[in-house]
């Protein structure tokens, strides 16, 4: 009962409120004004402050970017070290001095005699990422120069063998290089060949290499595997076998063929044809027959060798004896199993008998 007497209720506070009027309105329009005056100041409600905000958050953007890049930088000058440690140099003078002697050692090495090495020009390459760097801070790495090539040229001379094992021993070695081209150019008989290679190797100034570069024994024994085809030659030309005997000995002409004799000169007697079943008559080929003034005359060819032969009437090939030339482009002889023709552009195996008269 006492709890509930002491309890203020409705009617007593309204009592309070109109007595107290005056100074409850006073406080009232202090706290508004307060409010207004806070909300103001903070300007939460202009474009102005949600500016600040972007621009803050944008800041703070930029501070973490570059915080997350100090970390990573040890990450990414190893990876620079270790291009770097593919390279001949931090300068140009000694990238071309150690191509030149790199080269040199290994046409040395390879027993060639005939060599040179030669250097050309130099090219600075700047980074591809231009866009990337932005305002005046930025110019000096924009502009900056990533690295530089360098072009060098190898001359050699020597045997199929040793060409490809230099091609293959600069393509083997360690430093970072890039072959632009390899032309071959083989003498008169194929058992000589000129190489010219030319090849561009970069390297990043004032970055020197941490350790030496030293080629790789197992890559270099790789060459083993290709032993055979490096003594293999497509350019040489073999020389041409000499015509069988039974050819020589039987018609006794010479390998080129014979000019038409003259009417006042007499014919040479007909040689007796030998028998000869070895004779390899599929690689003799007719390549003409000719009846002018000088008699009749059929051209052969050996298709092996190039080499040719001119027979007359009467004079054999093999166990053929060649008689007389027809009109239509053919070659009459005499054969162990009858008269038969054969046509020009066929060998001499592409026989057709010839009907007796």
């Amino acid at each position: 009962m006492k709890l509930a007497a002491s309890r203020i209720q409705p009617a007593q506070l309204l009592r309070i409120a109109r007595r107290n009027w005056f100074a409850l309105t006073i406080g009232l329009g202090v706290l508004v004004g307060a409010s207004v005056g806070y909300v103001m100041g903070e300007q939460r409600f202009s474009a102005e402050r949600v500016t600040m905000l972007t621009n803050i958050e944008r800041y703070r953007n930029v501070l973490t970017d570059a915080v997350a890049r100090q970390k990573d930088r040890p990450v990414l000058d190893a990876k620079l070290q270790d291009v770097a440690d593919q390279m001949l140099g931090p300068s140009l003078e000694t990238v071309d001095s150690e191509v030149r002697r790199r080269l040199n050692r290994a046409c040395e090495e390879l027993g060639l005699n005939d060599f040179s090495v030669t250097t050309g020009t130099s090219v600075g390459r700047q980074t591809p990422a231009k866009r990337e760097f932005k305002g005046r801070e930025a110019v000096k790495l924009r502009d900056q120069i990533d690295f530089t090539e360098v072009q060098a040229t190898v001359l050699a001379t020597g045997s199929a063998a040793k060409i490809y094992n230099l091609i293959f021993r600069v393509d083997a070695e360690p430093w970072l290089k890039r072959i632009e081209s390899i032309r071959l150019n083989p003498n008169a008989d194929g058992q000589q060949i000129r190489l010219s290679l030319r090849l561009t190797t970069p390297f990043m100034p004032g970055r020197a290499a941490s350790r030496a570069l030293v080629a790789d024994p197992a890559r270099l024994a790789a060459a083993d595997r290709y032993a055979a085809l490096f003594a293999s030659n497509p350019f040489r030309i073999p020389p041409p076998p000499a015509p069988p005997a039974a050819v020589v000995a039987g018609a006794g002409t010479t390998a080129a063929p014979t000019p038409p004799t003259q009417p006042d000169t007499p014919a040479a007697p007909p040689a007796v044809p030998v028998a000869d079943p070895g004779f390899p008559y599929g690689e003799w080929q007719v390549t003409g027959v000719v009846d002018g003034p000088g008699g009749a005359e059929v051209w052969l060819r050996h298709l092996p060798s190039g080499a040719t032969l001119a027979l007359q009437p009467g004079s054999p090939v093999g166990e053929l004896v060649f008689r007389r030339a027809e009109y239509d482009g053919s070659a009459v002889f005499d054969s162990p199993s009858g008269v038969c023709r054969i046509q020009v552009g066929t060998n001499l195996t592409q026989r057709s008998p010839v009907p007796a008269a």
